[in-house]
């Protein structure tokens, strides 16, 4: 009986692959940087494989290159999890706590980076 293989229908499949609903929703600052994000990478602020354009330069152009080589090594993290993001926005799962994770991962490892260089990332 161990061996008893278990199948499912591709209905199901997708049903299970389905992230768990927030019925409460995201919290409202992690909703406004989600947003934010959200309306760069549509308005092509943000280009989901250019690590320079998460970049301020503004900022970044002043770092020494030691800096400024953490920063680019970062940005490839940063649009990783833009992307993951983006996925699911537009796959309809906005309220889901799996974005919400991801919201708060992004925002808080932008935080850790920005202590040591400085406002680098756009977002």
């Amino acid at each position: 009986m161990a061996d008893e293989k278990i199948i499912i229908s591709e209905e199901e499949q997708k049903e299970l692959n389905k992230p768990l609903a927030n019925p409460k929703g995201m919290p409202l600052e992690e909703k406004q940087f989600l947003d934010k994000v959200i309306k760069f990478v549509n308005e092509g602020k943000i280009n989901l494989y250019n690590i320079d354009s998460v970049i301020n330069h503004e900022i970044y152009d002043k770092l020494d290159l030691g800096l400024q080589a953490k920063v680019e090594i970062e940005a490839l993290t940063v649009l990783n999890y833009i992307r993951e993001i983006k996925g699911l926005y537009d796959a309809g799962f906005i309220n889901t706590f799996q974005i919400q994770n991801l919201v708060q991962r992004l925002k808080l490892y932008v935080e850790d980076i920005e202590e040591t260089g400085g406002d680098v990332f756009i977002i």
